[in-house]
């Protein structure tokens, strides 16, 4: 029997169902058939649901732009909550929004989806803690902080692919030297980065990564992309003090407040 309260996520959904009236049933059909929580550990979290004080919970309904007075928020921010509410999969509580509005004056450069996921992850501790669930995070804020303009990434010149190989494997002719070529053998397969430019079409490879080099001890924003940015988007080789991040998602890295050189040498 897993322990009741180890799904964080699906406690905190659940805690915006109840909030907002929803029955057992209905909170349960909320949860795809392989993760649901059984009837049994429902009960256990709404146990913990029923402990949080009223004033709380009003925070867990759905935004209304009538809150906007209600909860003293400023209508300067109406233009950003209308263009945040289609990120999310349901309406966004009280809560939620309110997160948004912070997360965007700590960070006035992130973009929109990059604001959305810092504020889930809030509105998650948010409930660990009203609910007394030990293990809320809240070191983001300050980690967050360590992504300034003064952290400098050269992007390189063109587009790389991630292929593999099995390790019998003789590598093909365009695997060969560039601005960035790394070949990494496991006990599996062998994955070789290099640039796509010369791979033929026919190939079945993953292609448009783009390079950001940067040379220096150790890379500041790295726990930040670790939490913000999904694992499969982001790909880093190490070499002394040398880092190389690999990204499909050029932008998300921009909107983080990194100075970007481009391969003309100038910034963006």
């Amino acid at each position: 029997m897993g322990r009741p309260f180890s799904n964080i996520a699906q406690i905190s959904i659940g805690f915006e169902m109840y909030a907002r009236g929803y029955r057992r049933a209905s909170i349960l059909k909320a949860f795809p058939d392989k993760s649901r929580p059984s009837v049994r550990t429902l009960g256990n979290w709404i146990t913990k649901y029923r402990e949080v004080p009223g004033d709380n919970l009003r925070l867990e309904q759905q935004f209304e732009w009538r809150d906007m007075d209600m909860f003293s928020i400023s209508w300067e921010y109406a233009d950003l909550i209308a263009r945040l509410i289609p990120f999310e999969a349901y309406s966004p509580s009280v809560r939620r929004v309110r997160w948004w509005l912070r997360v965007k004056q700590m960070y006035p450069h992130y973009l929109d989806s990059v604001i959305t996921m810092l504020s889930n992850k809030f509105v998650v501790n948010d409930h660990m803690d009203l609910l007394g669930i030990p293990g809320s995070d809240w070191s983001i804020l300050s980690d967050a902080s360590h992504s300034d303009g003064d952290t400098q990434l050269e992007l390189l010149a063109g587009t790389f692919a991630a292929c593999f190989f099995e390790l019998d494997t003789n590598l093909p002719s365009w695997v060969q030297n560039g601005v960035f070529l790394s070949i990494v053998r496991t006990e599996h397969r062998i994955l070789v980065v290099c640039s796509d430019e010369m791979i033929p079409e026919t190939e079945k490879i993953s292609r448009g990564w783009y390079c950001l080099k940067h040379e220096g001890e150790g890379i500041s924003w790295n726990l930040v992309l670790s939490k913000t940015v999904p694992s499969d988007d982001i790909q880093i080789f190490s070499v002394l003090n040398t880092n190389y991040l690999l990204t499909k998602n050029l932008g998300m890295i921009k909107s983080l407040g990194i100075n970007i050189i481009e391969p003309d040498g100038t910034n963006n």
